[in-house]
């Protein structure tokens, strides 16, 4: 029987739901070398509310939790992030304490938190931004709310670390795509509601039978993007790698790969076929923030062979995925 038990949060979102499949096809594969296995129990929302601290205490006890993978929070796109920045705020500063405090308590010594590169300022000193750039001046104004409570969790990981000789570490994913996403257009981020969209748009359904599709902005901000699996897979090996400690707790994981949102947008009617010459851009909304590459010169210091997969293939499985789920009962959209 195995000592370790480790709990992840949000495990019903993309990510979550990404790690759970990498998890069960790593022990697979691994099955004939590994002497006892981790427990591992994926927690969703309706397993508990975070935001309730008694009802998360009761899991710790119960499942004798010495490992945490922390993925649960509220989220949202660019528009939604700017019109709910104070429950952003507050709902994800109540998850993310009651976490942290109830890992404490419970002496849990090692953890991997998720933040996200949009948390980095909009106008750093130069680019790519280095881990060390997070809190160097306020976040873009679009997602104060949810930038600084993933700041917050950062500055928490950080002082348990150096006060208590924790390990939590925190991984900073850029733009994060796949099979499990919210697909609602109106709360979705960039490339879900573009997928999601598009296809109204090609089948000419409900409000969007119209004979273009139109992008909210220029097209002309710049992203790096990160295949759901390919997080999973880069979560599971950090929680996993020693090397990794409180000396590096801040790691953003991304490739060297960037595209403009009119980029992304071509990819994607060419995967669902749709006429490029039918989209247009409404340049009377937001951009949000321009530019924000990151560096992965400290991820690749871990990592240096891991090969991330193109975003080219990563939209083909997302749409693929989409197209199959769309009218299952429980397809966010």
């Amino acid at each position: 029987m195995s000592k370790f038990n480790v709990l992840i949060t949000g495990s019903s979102g993309m990510v979550g739901q990404s790690l759970q499949l990498y998890v069960k096809r790593y022990n697979l594969h691994h099955k004939n070398t590994i002497d006892s296995s981790p427990n591992y129990y994926f927690l969703t929302r309706e397993d508990c509310d975070l935001t309730n601290k008694a009802k998360l205490r009761e899991i710790f006890k119960k499942l004798k939790v010495t490992f945490v993978v922390h993925l649960a929070a509220k989220v949202g796109g660019l528009y939604m992030n700017m019109k709910h920045n104070v429950e952003m705020f507050m709902e994800n500063m109540k998850i993310n304490m009651n976490v942290i405090e109830l890992c404490h308590e419970f002496n849990v010594n090692r953890g991997v938190f998720c933040l996200s590169s949009c948390i980095f300022p909009p106008e750093p000193k130069s680019f790519p931004m280095k881990e060390e750039y997070i809190c160097d001046s306020p976040p873009h104004p679009s997602n104060e709310g949810y930038a600084y409570s993933k700041r917050m969790l950062y500055i928490m990981c950080k002082h348990y670390n150096q006060q208590y000789g924790r390990d939590y570490i925190c991984v900073s994913p850029v733009n994060l795509y796949g099979a499990y996403d919210n697909f609602d257009i109106n709360n979705s981020h960039v490339i879900p509601g573009i997928i999601h969209k598009m296809y109204l748009t090609k089948y000419q359904e409900g409000e969007y039978k119209k004979d273009t599709y139109e992008v909210l902005g220029t097209g002309k901000a710049q992203r790096q993007f990160l295949f759901a699996m390919d997080f999973a897979c880069i979560i599971f090996k950090i929680l996993w790698n020693k090397d990794i400690d409180k000396k590096n707790m801040l790691i953003n994981i991304c490739s060297d790969k960037e595209y403009t949102i009119k980029q992304v947008v071509q990819l994607i009617a060419f995967n669902l076929d749709y006429d490029i010459h039918n989209i247009v851009y409404n340049n009377k909304y937001s951009d949000g923030c321009i530019k924000k590459t990151v560096s992965n010169k400290l991820f690749r210091k871990f990592f240096p062979d891991h090969k991330f997969i193109p975003l080219e293939d990563g939209l083909d499985a997302t749409i693929s995925w989409f197209e199959k789920n769309y009218n299952k009962p429980r397809f966010r959209k």
